[in-house]
């Protein structure tokens, strides 16, 4: 066996690179033997990425906005860096569990609803909390993620299988709005309203105008 000095760990003296980081090591050979492939591992231990550079420079512009708007509150006296550093968190995290993520379309699309729910939350917070955000905003964002997700699982025709247990939650999500208007974070109650009943009615037309398998579906996921 041969120690690699980069990564430490011993390889096969017939190989001639370490698995690992692909260093030479040194001795020459060839054998029927083979290691699975490390790349994904390497790529995740390298000490530059680009993940790595945009987690840098994402961290840097918050510090940099809280500090001048700290140092600027006595000309004025807004927290605005608050709005800047939830988009900033917002476009980070969004850009990883959106783009890059191979994650399902539908939690996809959960996720955007809700973090953007907050993002626009907290610029009406910290803009003189007009409610537009709780009024309007985040209730007809969830009727357009509902309508959204129904039309990609018409077109892929994969409703019943992978689908469902998203529709079913962006049901329950569109709650959340009346929630708003009952704890007077809001104070206009037909969007909330509008949201509720057009992901109740998405829920009925599914079931009723949909096949076996669907309805095989919802029993097991409510076991009854």
């Amino acid at each position: 066996m041969t120690l690699c000095s980069r990564c430490n760990v011993l390889v096969d003296d017939q190989h001639d690179q370490c698995p690992l980081c692909s260093k030479p090591l040194g001795y020459k050979g060839s054998s029927p033997t083979e290691y699975p492939s490390y790349e994904h591992y390497y790529q995740e231990t390298k000490v530059f990425t680009v993940a790595k550079l945009f987690l840098f420079l994402t961290i840097a512009a918050i510090i940099l906005a809280i500090t001048i708007n700290l140092l600027t509150l006595h000309i004025n006296p807004y927290l605005w860096s608050a709005i800047v550093t939830t988009g900033l968190l917002y476009a980070s995290v969004a850009i990883k569990h959106t783009i890059m993520s191979k994650a399902h379309i539908g939690r996809k699309v959960l996720f955007n609803y809700t973090a953007l729910s907050f993002f626009l939350l907290v610029i009406d917070i910290f803009a003189d909390f007009t409610k537009w955000s709780t009024n309007y905003a985040i209730p007809l964002f969830g009727m357009g993620a509902t309508l959204v997700m129904t039309l990609l699982a018409i077109v892929q025709k994969s409703l019943w299988r992978d689908d469902i247990g998203y529709l079913l939650a962006m049901f329950f999500v569109s709650l959340c709005p009346a929630l708003l208007f009952v704890f007077q974070l809001s104070n206009v109650i037909w969007p909330s309203v509008a949201a509720i009943v057009y992901s109740l009615l998405t829920i009925i037309g599914m079931i009723i105008f949909s096949d076996r398998k669907f309805k095989a579906e919802i029993k097991k996921r409510f076991h009854y």
